[in-house]
This record gives C-alpha cells, sequence and structure tokens, in this order.
C-alpha cells in the first residue's frame, strides 16, 4: 500500500479551518465579507458566547440559487475569479472559495438563501462536514447563515479559545472596522438578540466614527481631505496633534474598502506624526487608501489580513507628503517642510520603537561601580558637588567621581516600592473625590473585566456603567489622577497583548511596576540638594542600585585609579 495517500474531503476542509477559522470572529469575517460581495446594503450580525455557541449573519444581497448554493459548500468553489491572472486583480474580498466548506466542516452550518429571480429559497444543512438535509424555504431575497457549536467535531481546538468576553471582544471590533470602512452600508450588530450598536448606511464618515467608535474619539479626530495621484486615493480622520494612543488598535488602515494590518501605511502614518506624539506612541487616525487592485498583492496571509504593495516606496511617499499637508495646516509646526520624494522612501527596515514595556532588568549587568558591594559606606560617604543638565547630578565619593541619573535612580526606588506593596498585599490606594469616567474599546474591556481583581489588589478600584464604560474611583498614590487615563489605557493594551504574563501575579506585578515607573522620571531641578542626598540613599537599600528597572546604568563612577589614569 502506498505510503501517500489523498486526504478525504473532511479531513481537508478541517485542515483548511485550521487556517481560515482561528476563532469564532474569524467566521464573523469570512461571512460578512461574502455578505458585502454579494452587494448587500443591510447586514445583520447576531452572535451568543463569544460566537461560540452561534453567529449569525444576514442579509440583503443578491442571494444563490439552489444549485449555487449547494455548490459554494466544495471546496475551491468560487465566483470571484476564473484564471490564474485575476488573482493580479482582485477586487473582491473572498475568492479562495475556502471559506464556507471549512467553517462547515467544524460546525453545525445552516444556509438560508433566496436568489432575486427565483419565486422561493433553499436551506441547506450541515453537520460536521456532513449534508443532513437540502430543501425549500420561504424568505425574502438575501443570504442567512447561522454556524452553531464552533469546532464541535474537533473539541480540542476549543481549548485555544480565550473567555467569551474575549471572543464576543474581537468580533465586536471586527464588525466596528468594516462597519467604519463601509460608509454606503447600514450595520446592525447583536449580541444574544441585544442591540449593540447599531450603523444607518450612507451617513458622513465623522458621524459613522461617533456611533461606532464613541463620541471621545470622533471629538479627537478631524476630517481628511481627499488626495488623488494617479492610481491613488486617500481619505480619512486624523487625530488632533498631541493626541496619541499606547498601541496600533486605533491606527485603522482600509486597502479598497478591506481593514488590514499594513506595516507601509502604519509607518507612514506613525512617521507624518513623529514630532507631534511621544515617541514609543501610536496615531489616533482611520486611513482609507484606493488604489488600482493590480498594484496590491492580499494573497499573502491566508486569513487575507495583511497587504503587499507592489511599490512599497511609492505608497508610503504618498501617505506621508498627504498626512503632512494636513497636519501642517492643523498647528503642527515643528514638522519637517522638504518635498516628500516617494521613491526615496523606501527603509530596508522597518523601524524599531523605543519602548520600556519589552526589556526585562538586565540582572547579568555589569555593576557600573566596583565598590556597589560596599553600599553602606557610598550612601554615607557621597558629597554633592554640582548639577549636570537638569538630569544628572555629580558627587564625590570616599573612592573617586560619581554621576547619578537621577530619573533612573527614581525608576529603582519607586520600582522596588510598588513590587514591595504587591508581595506584602499592602497597596496604597488614594480614593478620588470626582470619579474619572472611562470609555474603552471592546477588548481591553474585555480585559478589565477579567483582570478587575489583580486591578483591585494593586489599588484601582473600578465600577462598570454600562456596555464598555467604566468608572474610576480609586487610583493607586504612586498613579497621578492627571495621567491616570492614558496610563490605564496602556495598562490595558498591554495585558491584552501580554495576556500570558498577566495571567501570572507574580510576572503581572512586575509589569506592572514596569508601566507605572515610565511615568517618574523626575527633572533634577525638581529636587533640592538635600533631596538628592536622600536619594542616593534609598538607591542604595535597593536590591539593584546600579540599574533601573529597564537594565540602564543608575549612576557611574571613576575611581581616583581611573582617574589617575586617564589624566597622566
Amino acid at each position: 500500500m502506498s505510503k501517500i495517500q489523498i486526504l478525504t474531503p473532511t479531513v481537508a476542509n478541517q485542515i483548511a479551518a485550521g487556517e481560515v477559522v482561528e476563532r469564532p470572529a474569524a467566521v464573523a469575517k469570512e461571512l460578512l465579507e461574502n455578505s458585502l460581495d454579494a452587494g448587500a446594503k443591510r447586514v445583520i450580525i447576531d452572535f451568543s458566547r463569544g460566537g461560540k455557541a452561534y453567529v449569525i449573519i444576514e442579509d440583503d444581497g443578491m442571494g444563490m440559487s439552489p444549485t449555487d448554493a449547494l455548490l459554494s459548500l466544495e471546496r475551491h468553489a468560487t465566483s470571484k475569479i476564473r484564471l490564474a491572472a485575476d488573482l493580479d486583480r482582485i477586487a473582491t474580498f473572498g475568492f479562495r472559495g475556502e471559506a464556507l466548506p471549512s467553517i462547515a466542516s467544524v460546525s453545525r452550518f445552516t444556509l438560508q438563501t433566496r436568489s432575486t429571480d427565483a419565486a422561493s429559497g433553499t436551506e441547506i444543512y450541515i453537520n460536521g462536514g456532513k449534508v443532513i438535509h437540502q430543501r425549500d424555504h420561504g424568505m425574502p431575497v438575501g443570504t442567512r447563515i447561522e454556524v452553531a457549536n464552533l469546532f464541535h467535531p474537533v473539541p480540542a481546538r476549543l481549548k485555544f479559545l480565550k473567555s467569551d468576553e474575549t471572543e464576543a471582544a474581537h468580533i465586536v471590533r471586527l464588525v466596528r472596522l468594516y462597519a467604519v470602512a463601509h460608509p454606503e452600508v447600514g450595520f446592525l450588530l447583536k449580541e444574544d438578540g441585544r442591540e449593540i450598536f447599531r450603523s444607518p448606511g450612507h451617513v458622513p464618515l465623522l458621524e459613522r466614527v461617533r456611533v461606532i467608535w464613541g463620541k471621545q474619539v470622533a471629538v479627537e479626530v478631524s476630517v481628511m481631505p481627499l488626495f488623488e495621484v494617479k492610481g491613488m486615493r486617500i481619505t480619512g480622520l486624523l487625530g488632533k496633534p498631541g493626541v496619541s494612543r499606547g498601541t496600533r488598535q486605533d491606527l485603522v488602515t482600509v486597502v479598497n474598502g478591506r481593514p488590514v494590518d499594513s506595516r507601509t501605511m502604519a509607518f507612514a502614518t506613525t512617521e507624518s506624526y513623529h514630532t507631534l506624539i511621544p515617541k514609543g506612541r501610536y496615531p489616533l487616525a482611520f486611513i482609507f487608501l484606493e488604489i488600482n487592485p493590480a498594484w496590491v498583492d492580499v494573497n499573502v496571509h491566508p486569513a487575507k489580513r495583511e497587504v503587499r504593495f507592489r511599490d512599497e516606496a511609492s505608497v508610503r511617499g504618498f501617505i506621508i507628503q498627504s498626512l503632512l499637508s494636513v497636519l501642517r495646516s492643523k498647528g503642527g509646526d515643528g514638522l519637517p517642510v522638504e518635498t516628500i520624494i516617494p521613491t526615496a522612501l523606501a527603509p530596508t527596515t522597518t523601524p524599531t520603537v523605543n519602548s520600556s514595556f519589552n526589556n526585562p532588568i538586565n540582572s547579568s549587568a555589569p555593576s557600573p561601580v566596583a565598590v556597589s558591594t560596599n553600599s553602606q559606606s557610598l550612601k554615607l560617604g557621597w558629597k554633592f558637588l554640582s548639577r549636570l543638565r537638569e538630569e544628572r547630578a555629580v558627587f564625590e565619593t570616599p573612592t573617586g567621581l560619581a554621576i547619578l541619573d537621577i530619573g533612573a535612580a527614581h525608576q529603582r526606588i519607586l520600582y522596588e516600592d510598588i513590587l514591595k506593596q504587591f508581595s506584602e498585599q499592602t497597596p496604597l490606594s488614594q480614593p478620588l473625590l470626582i470619579p474619572l469616567n472611562l470609555e474603552l474599546e471592546p477588548l481591553p474591556a474585555a480585559v478589565l473585566k477579567e483582570k478587575n481583581d489583580l486591578l483591585t489588589a494593586a489599588g484601582f478600584s473600578f465600577e462598570e456603567y454600562g456596555r464598555n464604560f467604566w468608572r474610576i474611583n480609586a487610583l493607586p498614590t504612586w498613579l497621578n489622577p492627571d495621567e491616570s487615563l492614558i496610563f490605564i489605557r496602556d495598562l490595558l493594551a498591554e495585558m491584552a497583548r501580554r495576556e500570558g504574563d498577566f495571567g501570572k501575579p507574580a510576572l503581572a506585578y512586575d509589569a506592572l511596576a514596569r508601566l507605572a515607573v515610565i511615568k517618574a522620571r523626575k527633572k533634577g531641578d525638581a529636587l533640592s540638594d538635600h533631596e538628592l542626598l536622600q536619594l542616593v540613599h534609598k538607591l542604595f537599600q535597593t536590591s539593584q542600585p546600579g540599574v533601573d528597572p529597564r537594565g540602564h546604568k543608575t549612576y557611574i563612577e571613576w575611581t581616583d585609579a581611573d582617574l589617575t589614569r586617564r589624566l597622566s
């Protein structure tokens, strides 16, 4: 018997499902895209238990005949392309013909559809890839698909799904993206039959963002006019100068109506804001790019989340040039004024962002001074000499001369103080006289609900006031209320990104303390000479006085021997 065998259709479909259907939100994405390809002007999405119990998509598109409905459930059956050359000019969302059979192979799948020229519709029911029945069904023109008991034929896959709240958040974000990307279509999103949001078709983009993303985001953005060059058009909404986010969640990029993750577009947008927002943060923006389909490849990712442009440099240059012209008119005086040459803006690597979130303490880093083991003599023998450009101070030590990084020293002290509070379960909390209001994206809101006990133990107090809306009643003493909303948004985004770390208390407290000390840099001119000496005293009471929580040196010292050698 031959060792190589052709897989059965059921097994092949389930393997394809591993690529296409990674979670319930992926099911919603594939079905939603089919509705848009069918010319729908109204789409209703309903789901339960984060999509694990069911996902239902109903539209008023062109529908299918009974023959086409059955054929659509075969692998590689598609109406979108005919020849390999068609892949070079794809203008639809779907084209591979894998989504429906893959979804049907791992669920209880019900397809109800009626075409415009049919007197009645048809219903097809499939359980785990096996057709149970096909029969006539009375319904209006359009299509309704219900995907129930997702992954019941492959229960091991269920173990990789997150909580219902997290999976629901992914579905909500997905629908919001497509609703913003397609203002000509009306969207209604429901969970367990309860309305989450309703977005009517044919409304201005800013009003649509207000309905879908919330009033706060709508206040923080302004409309970008249309820019056009041969083969490309761009418009959207741009965050006002100074408005930023800790992650790219609110940097929305859309190519030909398809929400995508595009490094080229994200880099170009971030680069345009480089003098208007703090380093390491990301702009708030909704960028809509229309481009000749032959100039973009959407077939580079199994789930079609990423795209690749034929001429990355030209796209990047066009976006930067367009955004800069808008931002300068909004008061970005510090922006460069030189002309952007698109073909000259093609960096060979994606720029990296300096962030202290990902750098562990470099416990193996060499100590900056040999006498760090003799901290008692140092802390009692340091003599303040002078300040050095506000951020540093010069001291005479019993063994030579030292330069202290004031901000790094303060971060080390605060970091260990916060960790001590966590380890002793005695976080210091400050009640707020006037509670702060916090409106969140679906995913950060789900994280907050899941990790509320952890945050309460850290000194926070949150009270839920409706879906994705919270009231902050208390904060840890180390967090300034004026900075708390930005800090909490960044913290929740980091918790969502590093879910495994924040599932373990020790790692969670360490990560939380690292985030806290970022807010702790103090300028030297804010401290008196006596306070600087107290800072040195506290520094050498910590476990690692030589480095801050990111592994950077807190001070450097030259011994008398070093100085003699250098001066000789």
